[in-house]
């Protein structure tokens, strides 16, 4: 089948009727081995205490399958605020609960041949992991700024996300390549950025990457979410094992909030995924546009705004506009607008 655009670079195509075996049998190995592990433990009790969590994570799984703000977008702030979890353990929980669900969305996106930018996921990820771990070492910010940056930078994303699709003609791409070394010098900054912010929520990688795709080479939404919920669920396994298995930091509740939520996002993520695979463009767009007002809205309902934390959100925010815009006015003068 011939290409619609030129200069297509995807490693996978559509076709009619895609197998999806592979993931149904993922899935019941999966959920098998957390029904024996949850009679081991004698943890089915633990449902009366956690079922809070596993119903935010409905929501969540299908956010993190569906857009490119993940599920610990979700996770994050409604555990630190709602349910009173150390944010430490709601970052955990992020990785943990993504490298789950997120990855069984990925596999779904493979297996249904939905297009992805293979190129921009390896390069990203080999940064991210770096930024993240470097992150891990190094980075504290006190709480609440993590959830606080994250959520101004979305908003400010929202207006020029708007004015990228009915704001500048011949628009969008639907491929990227590596043409210059300064693309991949600018992915890889921004993988790199997304594994240090990702290092304190949980998330952020998926959503820089987006910016990025989206704003400076016009890439089609339709093709920059499902790579950025792919390049999430596997920074997010990367980020299982640092916790899990390298410093061996979790939190014993982590585990019970985990385990009380994997057999819902590994069919709840995919579910997402294939929801954002049939809708239309515009409204995939506004669906973003949508839950990023949610977002907005819920952290300043839950956080207290004060004096010092209005001044370091006006900064930030004068700081992401002029940095959009740039995005947007370097295509614009290479595409000759």
């Amino acid at each position: 089948m011939k290409n619609e655009a030129p200069g297509i670079d995807i490693s996978v195509r559509n076709t009619k009727n895609p197998s999806l075996l592979l993931y149904w049998i993922t899935a019941l190995v999966i959920v098998s081995a957390w029904a024996i592990a949850m009679q081991i433990l004698q943890w089915w009790p633990m449902f009366a205490e956690t079922w809070p969590i596993s119903l935010t994570m409905v929501l969540g799984s299908f956010i993190a399958g569906a857009t490119s703000e993940g599920g610990g977008a979700v996770a994050f702030p409604v555990f630190t605020k709602l349910f009173d979890i150390e944010p430490a353990d709601a970052k955990v929980f992020s990785f943990f609960i993504q490298s789950m669900g997120m990855t069984m969305a990925g596999l779904f996106i493979y297996l249904k041949k939905i297009p992805v930018l293979w190129n921009v996921i390896g390069t990203a990820l080999c940064a991210g992991i770096g930024g993240l771990i470097i992150g891990e070492l190094f980075l504290v910010i006190p709480n609440p700024y993590p959830k606080l940056l994250f959520t101004f930078i979305a908003g400010i994303f929202a207006f020029f996300l708007i004015y990228n699709r009915w704001g500048i003609p011949n628009n969008p791409e639907m491929s990227f390549r590596f043409n210059h070394s300064k693309d991949f010098i600018i992915i890889l900054t921004t993988g790199f950025l997304g594994g240090l912010v990702a290092s304190v929520v949980g998330v952020g990688i998926d959503m820089l990457i987006f910016i990025v795709l989206t704003l400076l080479y016009g890439i089609d939404e339709k093709i920059s979410t499902p790579t950025t919920v792919v390049l999430m669920g596997l920074l997010s396994v990367a980020g299982f094992i640092w916790h899990a298995g390298i410093t061996t930091d979790v939190n014993p509740d982590v585990w019970r909030y985990w385990m009380s939520c994997v057999p819902i996002v590994i069919f709840g993520a995919p579910l997402g995924a294939w929801v954002c695979s049939k809708i239309g463009r515009d409204q995939l767009i506004w669906f973003l546009l949508f839950l990023i007002a949610i977002e907005v809205a819920s952290t300043l309902w839950i956080i207290p705004i004060t004096p010092d934390r209005i001044a370091i959100l006006a900064v930030l925010v004068v700081c992401t506009s002029l940095l959009f815009y740039g995005l947007v006015r370097y295509r614009r003068i290479n595409d000759g607008f």
